[in-house]
């Protein structure tokens, strides 16, 4: 599949054409889940919230023990496994009529879908080597957000046939994806894709244990509060505490949306390095911390500079978070030993998953009720973690023995360093 303008080498566009098969699933499941639930599976709300929030939890839990799973078996049959799971579960969720089953289908789904991401992150890497796999994840990146367009607009038509056959499609739709995913994953070419010869997956992860590594991956989940300052912060700020109308709220999520299409691929050059991707984070973070500014700033602003000020504040956070995308997918590549990427992968998105859990909390309660001094106090931690990124990043280097930011994490120089036979 070719895609202009997003520069996709030729062995990716299998990938990429995978990637939009699972967005578009998955759109199609994130805009409608709530009412296929509530009106076609007989769940109250609180019931959904109940379960979604369990399997969470669940998945949280398991998302390190399947990245060691992923480093003993391949990141192939980890890919492979993790969508089939996820296709059987979301189609199991059309037989859910009572909050028991509902539940244990819901953990059971629970699990793969936080553990994909790191698993995903390993697969592009054994795909393509390390000069390409940011790339190919920022163009994946951009075709998600394209694909989750598709599965909303393809919801809104099931909504409005408003039926139990229609609504099933929700469901059944995105378990099809996902098997279709997964069947195409074992077509996509690899670099490598060999367990190593010693087990890995055995005992506590020794990435856990590793100090330097966790204040890492902390400082990377400070960072990614800015998803929740889009989704719910600005939001509710501009809303409740500013005079700008409350029509501007759906224009600035289109903006955003807009600007990640355009500007993802672009942005992430550079940052192919750990050097690279710590100057991306140090950037992030200071964009971040201008984006709070401005925010604090509109709710003293009468009606067009309130709009004026959280438009730029927008843009701010947008680049922010193209910043630290491709910041933080080479920071964790470089400091994940390669025997072991798998795990230390999935802790690095660990702390990413933690923030997204308690910043509904953080942003409204600790940074919106408390008016403008919030935004400034948030802007200050941005500001800190953007300082602490770059000493935090060598120390862990020099802790992990990964010490040299233009080698690979096994030590290998930079470049495509697997065996040139594709398997």
């Amino acid at each position: 599949m070719r895609i202009p303008g997003l520069d996709v080498p030729r062995e990716s566009r299998l990938l990429v054409f995978i990637g939009l098969v699972d967005a578009i699933g998955t759109g199609l499941y994130i805009a409608g889940f709530a009412v296929f639930f509530t009106r076609s599976a007989g769940m109250s709300t609180v019931e959904v919230g109940v379960g979604f929030t369990v399997a969470n939890a669940c998945g949280l839990v398991a998302m390190t023990p399947i990245g060691m799973l992923a480093d003993r078996i391949g990141p192939r049959a980890a890919a492979i496994l993790l969508h089939y799971w996820r296709g059987v579960g979301f189609i199991a969720f059309a037989l859910v009529h009572d909050f028991v089953t509902f539940l244990v289908v819901s953990c059971f789904v629970g699990i793969p879908t936080r553990a994909i991401d790191p698993v995903s992150q390993m697969y592009v890497d054994r795909h393509i080597g390390k000069d390409l796999r940011v790339r190919v994840l920022a163009v994946l990146r951009v075709v998600y957000n394209l694909g989750f367009s598709i599965g909303g607009l393809l919801t809104t038509l099931i909504l409005l046939i408003d039926t139990r056959p229609a609504f099933l499609m929700i469901v059944l739709g995105n378990g099809a994806t996902f098997l279709l995913a997964g069947f195409l994953l074992g077509r996509v070419p690899l670099l490598a894709d060999h367990p190593p010869d010693r087990r890995t997956a055995r005992g506590w992860p020794r990435s856990l244990r590793q100090g330097r590594y966790l204040i890492v991956t902390a400082l990377n989940a400070v960072l990614v509060l800015n998803v929740t300052v889009l989704t719910m912060g600005i939001p509710l700020w501009v809303t409740s505490r500013t005079e700008a109308p409350v029509a501007v709220v759906g224009p600035l999520v289109v903006l955003n949306t807009v600007l990640v299409v355009l500007l993802q691929v672009r942005l992430s050059k550079g940052t192919e390095t750990r050097e690279g991707g710590v100057r991306a984070l140090r950037r992030a973070a200071l964009a971040f911390a201008g984006c709070m500014a401005l925010l604090a700033l509109s709710g003293l602003l009468n009606a067009v500079g309130a709009v004026l000020a959280v438009v730029v504040a927008t843009v701010l956070l947008t680049f922010g978070e193209l910043w630290q995308f491709g910041g933080r997918l080479s920071v964790s590549y470089a400091l994940a030993p390669r025997d072991r990427q798998g795990e230390y992968l999935s802790v690095f998105w660990l702390g990413s998953a933690a923030a997204l859990m308690v910043g509904p909390l953080l942003i409204t309660a600790g940074v919106v009720e408390r008016g403008p001094l919030g935004w400034l106090a948030l802007a200050a931690v941005f500001l800190a973690a953007g300082l602490l990124i770059r000493p935090a990043v060598d120390a862990a280097a020099r802790q992990l023995g990964t010490g040299d930011p233009d080698s690979t994490p096994d030590g290998s120089p930079a470049g495509r360093t697997e065996p040139a036979t594709r398997n």
